[in-house]
């Protein structure tokens, strides 16, 4: 495969990843529920179709730290999405860099430039005109959880980058497996209908599942700017196809601060220097 057929495998990723909103949206159950069955049906989707298959006993700790972060990170995700506009939830999201600039000294040991604070503070920024933007408790609450979500997607990438002898997929597959079991307790009645059964599925298999499994093979066919770019395609669409499909349009000032937030990442991930220690990791 080859540079563009790997980029057009990235776009894939980040559309499938951009229907959370619709999805979510459209189901009635508890959103730690719903985490909770996506979380099963896409573990079992990535042990069957990544190869070597989850193999339990071959994982280290820093694979279990990560699968904690994912879960956390999908149980707040999810929460967001029903407590907020799919634009904030998911442009919030990706504050992640904020919590990697701010934690990477204490845990990788990197220095965090002026160049990075600036940044931090342009996103830092960004995020307030979410809070103002929606001061009733229900928006509040659910901008939090999406912040949340953000620091557990910052914190799954360090966590990742402190070792090079791993398998992202098995600390990937271990989350999803976590959120299946801690969100067991949210699983009650009303009981999801076929539709809701159906929508369920889609949120396993494709928007979680396939998707992890064409984003791992694009990853070593493209740069780190790509796929910081390519990916940006998911906070852009996502409200898009909230929009469409149930009318639902974010505040001005969430707008200006959606733009300031991507805008910012964007131009980041464009001045900053690669590092060897990278990884590039990516969760929703």
């Amino acid at each position: 495969m080859g540079r563009l057929g790997a980029l057009g495998l990235l776009f894939l990723a980040a559309v499938l990843w951009s229907s959370s909103g619709v999805l979510v949206k459209g189901l009635e159950w508890s959103p730690v529920a719903i985490a909770s069955a996506r979380g099963f049906l896409a573990g079992v989707t990535m042990s069957l179709i990544l190869p070597g298959g989850f193999r339990p006993s071959r994982l280290v700790r820093v694979q279990v730290f990560s699968g904690f972060c994912l879960a956390a990170l999908s149980f707040c995700y999810i929460s967001a999405l029903k407590l907020t506009t799919a634009a904030n939830a998911t442009v919030l999201q990706y504050t992640a860099p904020l919590w990697v600039a701010l934690l990477a000294p204490w845990i990788l040991g990197e220095k965090t430039s002026r160049r990075d604070w600036i940044f931090i503070a342009l996103i830092f920024g960004g995020v307030v005109l979410f809070f103002v933007d929606g001061l009733s408790s229900t928006g509040f609450w659910g901008n939090i959880l999406a912040v949340v979500s953000g620091f557990f997607f910052g914190l799954q990438a360090l966590v990742l980058r402190r070792s090079s002898n791993y398998l992202p997929a098995g600390g990937l597959i271990l989350g999803n497996y976590l959120t299946f079991l801690l969100g067991l307790w949210a699983w009650s009645a009303p009981w999801p209908g076929l539709r809701d059964i159906f929508l369920i599925l889609i949120l396993g298999v494709f928007q979680m599942g396939l998707a992890y499994y064409v984003y791992a093979l694009a990853v070593p066919k493209v740069t780190s700017l790509e796929l910081v770019l390519v990916t940006m395609v998911e906070p852009i669409l996502n409200p898009v196809w909230v929009y469409l499909v149930f009318g639902e349009e974010p505040g001005r000032l969430a707008l200006v601060g959606g733009l300031v937030v991507i805008g910012s990442v964007a131009l980041w991930s464009f001045f900053k220097k690669p590092s060897p220690k990278t990884l590039d990791g990516r969760e929703s």
